[in-house]
């Protein structure tokens, strides 16, 4: 299905010598929240649910296996903002606490700033806001307190800012949150019957037991995926929108476009629903697709990388010298990219963990080596497991913890912190949580 370029990396470090450095690019980030990567037709799906999203990894480059940072919205995309592994940023929840981002980490924003960027940013879940650090550096920063349905209204608030700042000579790089496909799966007419005639019929989320957890209409499986498929495709659609209203404002040809995912979602594989809860690759295994002046168009990258991969690559890609060292590699740098780099996970979320007690489960981790993924909870009296995602993809079939990735789990866990981040206020972190329906 796919063109595989197996020396893709070796195409990607010319790009330094073809980019045409008189004019920087615009840069959009697009973040679509709890987006899987095998949801897509690019990564394989059955189902044409992203023909935009197909178009634009024809159009550059598909990264075949990016594993995300968490299973959770908080830490993920603190990793996208600083390059930096979960463990090393400090932002979740651990030690019995909420803690934002940093503010004194440096991040793509601030970067980019310091280089004459305009930085806007548009998220929409309150778990991004300024109180929980997200802001710094940005000019222009808005959040929603809940952005289900919000897709084309988010985008339409981007162009008007692009409209009403026509002839400022600077580069924008604009970082665009989404927040759609995200539960409740509930599409906005005519997606809802995209892939169910009968539309949500009302059931647009999982059904829990208030007072045990317990999960109530596991029967709704099928219906509660045509309708994220759904979703997906919705977004797809404003993606489409948003690409064209850039070609004709004559602003596609100089912007360099990123779609990464934050986590993925859960639908029964391993007993659970959602995500934030475990480390499955239902949950990791995310979209990154890179486009714009100067990516290799057609090109599918095999080797694994990381959400903490974009802020080292965007700096590489404009030639900018970081200070501070980062967990991520940029993806053009062929001496950092290897089969078996390993890739950390971590950081549940303290709500919907059916497995663990809510003192033991944020020692849960994962590391990825090639096709080899560790998992262990430091919270509990368990040995770790190992598993062969080359012929066990769907982790069904533990294996003994060898010594070289039981070492990688030790190291991860052990990893220095380099953000100091505050503890939130418990109450309103709780309340935003429950609007959002992390906590029941």
């Amino acid at each position: 299905m796919f063109r595989i370029v197996l020396v893709v990396i070796f195409i990607l470090v010319s790009l330094g010598c073809s980019l045409n450095r008189t004019s920087l690019p615009n840069i959009i980030l697009i973040s679509i929240d709890t987006l899987r990567a095998d949801h897509l037709g690019c990564y394989g799906y059955y189902r044409n649910t992203s023909p935009c999203l197909d178009s634009l990894a024809a159009s550059g480059t598909i990264f075949m296996r990016c594993q995300a940072q968490a299973p959770h919205t908080t830490p993920a995309h603190a990793s996208i903002w600083t390059g930096l592994s979960v463990i090393s940023h400090g932002a979740g929840y651990h030690k019995g606490s909420d803690y934002g981002l940093d503010p004194d980490l440096p991040t793509i924003a601030t970067v980019l700033k310091e280089k004459g960027y305009n930085t806007i940013g548009i998220v929409n879940v309150s778990i991004l806001n300024n109180d929980f650090g997200f802001s710094s550096g940005f000019d222009y920063y808005s959040w929603h307190e809940n952005g289900e349905g919000r897709a084309g209204i988010a985008f339409n608030e981007y162009l008007k800012w692009l409209d009403e700042n026509v002839g400022n000579p600077d580069p924008v790089f604009a970082l665009i949150h989404l927040y759609d496909v995200h539960g409740p799966y509930n599409p906005p007419p005519p997606y809802d019957r995209t892939f169910t005639t009968g539309g949500s019929e009302g059931i647009t989320d999982w059904q829990t037991d208030p007072v045990s957890g317990a999960l109530l209409n596991p029967e709704e499986k099928d219906h509660l995926i045509d309708l994220y498929d759904g979703e997906i495709s919705w977004v797809d659609s404003q993606l489409s929108r948003l690409f064209s209203e850039l070609r004709q404002r004559g602003l596609a040809e100089n912007t360099l476009i990123i779609v990464v995912a934050d986590h993925g979602e859960e639908f029964l594989e391993h007993r659970g629903w959602g995500h934030s809860h475990a480390v499955w690759q239902e949950m990791l295994h995310v979209p990154m697709i890179i486009s714009g002046p100067g990516i290799p168009v057609g090109a599918v990258d095999v080797l694994p990388s990381g959400q903490f991969d974009i802020l080292p690559t965007i700096a590489d890609y404009l030639e900018i010298t970081l200070e501070n060292p980062l967990d991520g590699v940029s993806l053009l740098d062929s001496t950092a990219r290897t089969e078996y780099r390993i890739i950390p996970s971590s950081r549940v979320s303290p709500d919907k963990c059916f497995r663990w007690g809510l003192e033991q489960y944020e020692g849960l981790i994962a590391v990825l080596s090639g096709n080899t993924k560790a998992m262990i909870n430091y919270g509990i009296e368990e040995p770790g497991v190992m598993f062969s995602l080359g012929n066990d993809p769907e982790e069904m079939d533990s294996l003994t913890l060898d010594p070289h990735m039981a070492e990688a789990l030790d190291q991860y866990w052990t990893t220095p912190p380099v953000g100091c981040p505050s503890v939130l206020d418990a109450e309103s972190v709780n309340a935003v949580l429950k609007d959002l329906g992390y906590v029941r």
